[in-house]
């Protein structure tokens, strides 16, 4: 299943998300990007609705580089920007992302999972690091700058989260390795996941439209409106997942303002790979 042909769209958006995020090379990335998407519209995982909106994103991109200032600026960032969130949610029509796991329980008292290689949600998030590079707000990366950025969010988020999922008793101790699904949920983790989530609401919430729209004012008002809406989007888990999602965001917003985009990125999975690795994924049933 996981070396299936209708898979392939996936995969290439991997190195889509290696090419144009980690080694940011926008030509590449965008050329590889589109043979992903024309061979998921041969293999049916977009339709011609899909794909016109993903044609409208492109536009809103260009437009949104291209304006420096005025009211074209405002609104075409505000269209870009909701239009993102829309894909980002997965509240259009038009794919059908393809399926990984199908409720697997990767320990018995844990609630199932599945995952999809989603076609909506990563072009959302290509689109707006690309802005995010043409308008200046991805920075040189620097390894032993993020590297020690990561260290106290990371510890912090781990101490909080995991102390307060535990009293909850939305997770529990619960230490795998599970090799079989390990590389696949952690590739797509990192590179989709971590990457996407990251650049919509630390890079383009918290960065761009927080140094827009609040200036010379501190900070942490950007971070906890980022946090806020990170929460606001992680529903499935009911309140505790939500409170847990804050709690985490604020982290990823401060190593986001120590080192950039890439810090965040990496403090996000980190916690992920810890939490899948140690304890019940991604949260304990219900009895």
């Amino acid at each position: 299943m996981l070396f299936d042909l209708q898979l392939l769209p996936g995969y290439l958006l991997f190195i889509v998300s290696i090419l144009l995020c980690f080694f940011r090379m926008v030509k590449a990335g965008w050329i590889i990007l589109a043979i992903a998407y024309v061979l998921a519209f041969i293999n049916g995982g977009i339709s011609i609705t899909g794909v016109a909106f993903l044609l409208t994103e492109v536009i809103l991109l260009l437009l949104a580089v291209r304006y420096s200032s005025g009211w074209q600026r405002t609104t075409t960032h505000i269209a870009f920007f909701l239009l993102s969130v829309l894909l980002l949610t997965h509240q259009l029509p038009g794919f059908s992302n393809v399926l990984i796991f199908d409720r697997v329980r990767f320990t018995p008292d844990a609630a199932p999972f599945t995952m999809h290689f989603n076609l909506d949600k990563p072009f959302a998030g290509f689109a707006i690091f690309t802005c995010l590079l043409k308008l200046g707000y991805v920075e040189k990366y620097d390894i032993r700058k993020i590297g020690k950025a990561i260290i106290i969010p990371l510890a912090a988020i781990i101490a909080i989260c995991i102390l307060t999922a535990w009293a909850l008793h939305f997770v529990a101790w619960e230490p795998k390795l599970l090799l079989h699904y390990l590389w696949i949920w952690a590739l797509h983790n990192l590179l989709i996941v971590a990457v996407t989530e990251e650049t919509v609401f630390r890079g383009y919430l918290q960065g761009y439209a927080g140094s827009n729209v609040f200036g010379k004012q501190p900070y942490y008002l950007s971070l906890m409106i980022s946090a806020l809406l990170f929460a606001l989007v992680h529903t499935t888990g009911g309140w505790p997942l939500m409170l847990l999602a804050f709690i985490a965001g604020l982290g990823y917003g401060v190593a986001y303002h120590k080192a950039g985009i890439m810090a965040a990125i990496f403090t996000h999975f980190g916690f992920n790979l810890l939490h899948f690795l140690l304890f019940t994924y991604p949260m304990l049933g219900k009895s």
